[in-house]
């Protein structure tokens, strides 16, 4: 059984870096408006078209646009997923090909009326929409001490050395956080680094290495402000796409890079006031397309943190870039990693290679590589 699972997961897990585009090409649909977004005042035509698109709008997680006092459209998701899910999915997936062929016909014919397609201007520029109302007072009001972001304390990292060259390592990457940082500080948006880009601002002041792709973190209320201000970045260099799920909404944001293919997670923490802690949502604890192996290294993610480990954030540098870090960075990221932070490979400018060093507890855990 478990030499069934090992090969499961390296299959699950070969598959998931191979069709990394098609999963892009997925979530890029979850965010057609025209597909998967159902007007709730709609009518005649496009109501019909919304019906027979209900089975495809189910599957992908469909939106439902709700107009609020102010005019503006608001999104929520359209279905309970509670309740009897695979019935409503196997059911929705038997009826799709022909269901999604009549509902476009159907919903396309509904776009000759002119309301319709005032209407459909007005959602589309409300999900295009730059604008942010900042949760400040929100998060003082909770008794999140956020601190005035422009004279954060510095943060030092331990020095570890890295190969000379290895500060180069995701350069592009790095480009692209700095880009969506800004943004994020222009709205009053906080953030911090997190997971092992976190965890490489500690040991290094950079990123490890080995690492792949760049961690940041978000409180949850601010999952809208994050979308809303990503309008910004240049669509020609990257694609900002909601990677939540069902169980989960509104908890995951992806942002990827066209050049290099690689994408930048912006992980999203709940707020739980009565206990004065946040806390890691992971959104695609459920997906079975995911392999148990990451399923349990992120598990530990999800150890909640109090206000006082995170908040006010300090400044650090992520190599050229500067970044915001928990503020007891060392006890945030023992909560992950356990006590002993020093890197478990080392550099050996003798061989001019990493070296494992296997004193350190990181090798006795499962699934260690």
């Amino acid at each position: 059984m478990e030499m069934f699972e090992r090969l499961w997961d390296f299959f699950v897990d070969s598959m998931t870096v191979l069709f990394l585009p098609v999963v892009c090409s997925y979530f890029t649909m979850t965010t057609s408006l025209f597909l998967n977004t159902s007007a709730q005042d709609a009518e005649g035509l496009e109501k019909a078209g919304n019906v027979l698109l209900a089975p495809f709008q189910y599957l992908f997680a469909g939106y439902e646009a709700t107009q609020n006092k102010n005019g503006n459209w608001e999104f929520g998701q359209r279905f309970d997923y509670d309740e009897n899910f695979w019935p409503k999915a196997a059911g929705s997936a038997a009826v799709l090909p022909p269901s999604l062929l009549l509902g476009c016909t159907i919903k396309g014919l509904s776009y000759l009326n002119e309301k319709t397609r005032s209407r459909y201007a007005e959602i589309k520029a409300s999900w295009n929409s730059i604008s942010v109302s900042s949760n400040r007072n929100l998060y003082l009001k909770l008794g999140i001490n956020l601190g005035n972001p422009s004279q954060a304390e510095p943060f030092l990292s331990e020095g570890h050395k890295r190969r000379p060259g290895d500060e180069k390592h995701l350069q592009i990457e790095k480009k692209a956080v700095s880009e969506i940082t800004a943004i994020l500080n222009e709205n009053d948006i906080p953030w911090w680094v997190d997971c092992g880009t976190c965890l490489g601002v500690y040991r290094y002041g950079g990123i490890i290495p080995w690492d792949f792709d760049i961690d940041i973190a978000v409180l949850q209320p601010d999952f809208e402000n994050v979308r809303r201000a990503l309008n910004k970045l240049d669509r020609k260099k990257y694609l900002v796409q909601d990677w939540s799920s069902r169980e989960h909404p509104q908890s995951y944001i992806k942002v990827y890079i066209r050049e290099t293919g690689a994408l930048i997670d912006i992980y999203h923490f709940a707020i739980h006031p009565e206990t004065k802690t946040i806390q890691y949502i992971l959104a695609l604890e459920n997906n079975i397309f995911f392999p148990e192996w990451w399923k349990i290294r992120e598990r530990r993610f999800k150890i909640p943190a109090s206000f006082e480990t995170v908040f006010p954030l300090k400044k650090a540098m992520l190599d050229e870039i500067e970044v915001f870090v928990p503020h007891d960075c060392k006890k945030y990221l023992q909560r992950y990693y356990g006590e002993n932070l020093s890197p478990a490979k080392v550099y050996d400018p003798i061989t001019n290679r990493y070296e494992k060093d296997f004193s350190h507890p990181y090798w006795q855990r499962a699934y260690a590589h």
